[in-house]
């Protein structure tokens, strides 16, 4: 390789990793949730390389029959093969802080000619389901961005039934990536015990039960 275009690949590489430690740094400081406009980059091909729908879903444990909730799916990058694991006899409810999201969302899940897909406007710090309805709630790449994890996750063990399953799962390059034992320790905190774990340093998923008492 000729000695210039090392050094400017070099150049390119050292400030794109600038950009992502800068924005990871950011993130921290101001967690917010991705900019609708920017959320199509997520249903790339490329990402399903790292994280494919059917293993990740498979991984969660969702199936037939099941209540599910999807809290950020964003683009729907797993929304489409999550319904169709519930089948007919179950139901997915989505739900998103963006509703120019959930439009999107809406006329993709229209195209694949689903009705066991609800999608619904609004905040995972303050989710607007009665309690213990929901035999698996998951998120994706969502936690990080979210400015009260306590409250969210608190939420979540509200809407989940006694022993019902929460799913997390994280994944690099995301800049609001937490580590494995971060994610545990604040899911420990809101009253959930972790069962499984799969994946690795860059790409995980974490099962966690929801105990029997409820955490206020």
């Amino acid at each position: 390789m000729h000695p210039a275009l090392i050094v400017i690949l070099s150049l390119v590489g050292a400030v794109l990793f600038l950009f992502f430690v800068a924005l990871r740094i950011f993130k921290k400081i101001y967690p917010v949730p991705m900019p609708w406009r920017l959320a199509s980059i997520l249903d790339n091909p490329g990402r399903r390389r790292f994280l494919s729908p059917s293993k990740t879903l498979r991984q969660m444990g969702i199936g037939q029959g099941m209540r599910v909730l999807e809290l950020g799916p964003g683009s729907g990058f797993l929304t489409i093969e999550a319904a169709r694991r519930v089948g007919d006899s179950g139901m997915l409810y989505c739900l998103d802080i963006e509703p120019a999201l959930v439009v999107r969302l809406r006329q993709k899940t229209a195209k694949a000619g689903l009705e066991n897909v609800a999608l619904i406007v609004g905040n995972g710090e303050c989710i607007p389901f009665a309690d213990s309805i929901f035999d698996l709630a998951f998120l994706v790449a969502v936690l990080g961005e979210m400015p009260n994890k306590d409250v969210a996750l608190r939420e979540l063990h509200r809407v989940l039934t006694p022993g019902g399953v929460l799913s997390i799962s994280e994944l690099l390059p995301d800049p609001d990536y937490p580590l494995r034992g971060t994610t545990i320790a604040w899911a420990l905190k809101a009253g959930f015990e972790p069962f499984q774990e799969f994946g690795n340093f860059f790409t995980y998923v974490v099962n966690f039960r929801r105990d029997h008492a409820q955490v206020r």
